[in-house]
């Protein structure tokens, strides 16, 4: 009912667009004309094209090259494609933007194979750095091969760096591992309780080992860390931009963690420096919304609605993640059929908040990744939409990771809106996340693995489905996500016969989820998500046609060239 809907709306707005501008263009040229490009639009009524002609930020004519010159003039510029393969930009549905440009710069640990190869990036960022005083960094695995005891202790970091704090963020951030300078400041000792929501480990011998699990325990220490200086911080997000233009997105949706540097992007837009568009969320911190955090997110709504910068989303965490056993399943783990995981907001709640937000009218994400967490989410949208004086489809709520599914719940996606937002480079994550591939399997449990990152059958359902990394939490390129959703196979190939095979995609869906569905989740299809008439001139030029190559060569196409809005904003 969904994608009916949608290829309507498309239809009629090209079709209007069309109309509209044709007369216009004939009094005005083109500011560029692309041509001689293998030109893949996502537009269902017009999915190939030669040629785009772009007046100022704006798509004017897309089709043939001999039909598209007619728009050129004595100012126009003319780019050859050379037969490039060109998409609409790609965009990012989850990120968390400065801890991506943070890792950049940090201690950058998510392809390290071993634990003395943490030990040693710690140490050497320690020597290049000698002046400062707090050590951060991301990416651990728990899956080292010479992990004494299988465990996250202190004392391996202190054996590297003791007088000044260590901290590092799992490759999952639902765990950190700091050494004991780290917990000395932030007072954690023997006698510290664990936090509603979080765990501080504890050895035999009764001391904290330096181990912190979920959000509650990690931010006794995170809060003693100083805020980092205004410019450290301007150049991380700086970089982040860079490094996004650098992969061809155009858009990122921030998942959080990024809603304090809205005046510090505005400012990156003014200055012109801002090449991407970012919308941003920010966190509903348990037990429910308050007054406060909705009047801030009604100022910042009304502050920040650029092309560019736009705010805001609600973002609610309802569980935490399958391998640190903190993701909500409430028939037990496989391993361990008393565990049920963690769920951060009662019920009721958190479903009065959804339904104050559903009212003002505020797009809601929710991480779940267990079965009773999406449960949760989607019984408490389906009553936001049910309750009198509310439509269906204004907020187009979104459940963020939803890597265990029950069976029964993925016809509710289409059937109530909502949008399943995930990460495709979570799928069997071999490449990623050092020695965790089978935890997944273990932990949940073969009965929940057909429906393991379900993306097939949610398609098949009729949902919408939007691709995003949680950047840092994984690489940003979507180049390899894409790869990853068509085989569902680390690099090495395995495992033989791809994880869940049955779930596999299409190039073209996952390019889609990349691109038009994408934009659907972040309420920006008319303008964003595929290359038509008025629509803003977003594209990105590869080495290879995607659509034409074999899965495992798309991880080694290129990026050429990145347009926003009808600007180059990186050439190779």
């Amino acid at each position: 009912m969904i994608k009916r809907w949608l290829f309507v709306l498309y239809v009629c707005t090209f079709v209007a667009l069309s109309s509209s501008l044709a007369a216009g263009s004939a009094e005005s040229p083109a500011s560029l004309i692309l041509i001689n490009g293998k030109i893949y639009t996502v537009n269902p009524s017009q999915p190939w094209a030669e040629a785009v002609a772009v007046r100022g930020d704006r798509v004017v004519a897309v089709g043939d090259q001999r039909d598209v010159l007619r728009l050129k003039g004595s100012a126009t510029k003319v780019l050859d494609l050379k037969s490039g393969f060109v998409t609409p930009g790609m965009i990012d549905s989850h990120v968390h933007f400065l801890d991506g440009g943070r890792y950049l710069r940090n201690v950058a640990l998510r392809d390290a194979v071993t634990l003395a190869e943490v030990k040693q990036r710690v140490e050497r960022y320690a020597l290049e750095h000698p002046n400062g005083d707090w050590i951060q960094g991301e990416g651990w695995s728990y899956g080292y091969p010479d992990m004494p005891g299988g465990e996250f202790h202190k004392e391996t970091l202190d054996s590297v760096v003791k007088n000044r704090p260590v901290f590092l963020n799992s490759g999952m951030a639902h765990a950190a591992w700091a050494n004991s300078e780290a917990l000395r400041r932030a007072g954690i000792t023997r006698d510290t309780p664990n936090p509603a929501g979080g765990e501080i480990v504890h050895g035999p011998d009764g001391e904290p080992t330096g181990w912190l699990k979920e959000d509650a325990a990690i931010n006794l220490v995170q809060e003693k860390i100083p805020p980092p200086p205004r410019a450290e911080v301007n150049a991380s997000l700086l970089a982040a931009i860079h490094e996004a233009n650098r992969l061809g997105i155009t858009r990122v949706d921030s998942a959080g963690a990024d809603f304090d540097q809205l005046p510090l992007l505005a400012a990156i837009e003014r200055q012109g420096k801002l090449t991407l568009r970012i919308s941003m969320a920010d966190w509903i911190n348990p037990p429910r919304l308050t007054p406060q955090r909705l009047a801030s997110l009604k100022a910042a709504r009304n502050r920040y609605h650029t092309d560019y910068l736009s705010c805001c989303v609600a973002k609610f965490m309802m569980d935490g993640v399958i391998e640190s056993h903190t993701a909500y399943l409430p028939d037990g783990y496989a391993d361990n059929p008393t565990e049920t995981g963690m769920r951060f907001f009662t019920p009721q709640a958190y479903q009065d908040s959804v339904l104050t937000l559903y009212q003002n009218n505020f797009q809601i994400y929710t991480h779940a990744i267990g079965d009773g967490a999406i449960k949760l989410a989607l019984d408490a949208y389906e009553a936001a939409q049910a309750h009198p004086g509310t439509g269906r489809d204004g907020s187009r709520n979104r459940i963020e990771h939803m890597e265990a599914l029950d069976r029964k719940d993925i016809p509710r996606f289409a059937q109530l809106g909502v949008i399943a937002s995930m990460q495709p480079l979570m799928i069997y994550p071999r490449d990623e996340w050092k020695g965790m591939e089978n935890l997944w399997k273990e932990y949940a449990g073969e009965k929940r693995l057909p429906t393991a990152f379900a993306i097939r059958d949610l398609l098949d359902a009729h949902a919408v489905v939007a691709f995003g990394t949680d950047w840092p939490i994984v690489q940003l390129n979507p180049l390899m996500g894409i790869r990853n959703a068509i085989l569902r196979q680390s690099q090495d190939g395995q495992p033989i016969g791809g994880y869940v095979p049955a779930q596999r995609i299409s190039v073209e869906e996952a390019i889609r989820a990349y691109t038009l569905s994408a934009a659907y989740a972040s309420r920006r299809e008319t303008q964003e998500g595929s290359i038509e008439v008025g629509k803003l001139a977003d594209m990105v030029l590869f080495s290879k046609n995607l659509v034409e190559i074999a899965a495992d060569e798309i991880p080694t196409t290129k990026v050429l060239l990145t347009l926003v809005g009808g600007k180059i904003v990186y050439r190779r």
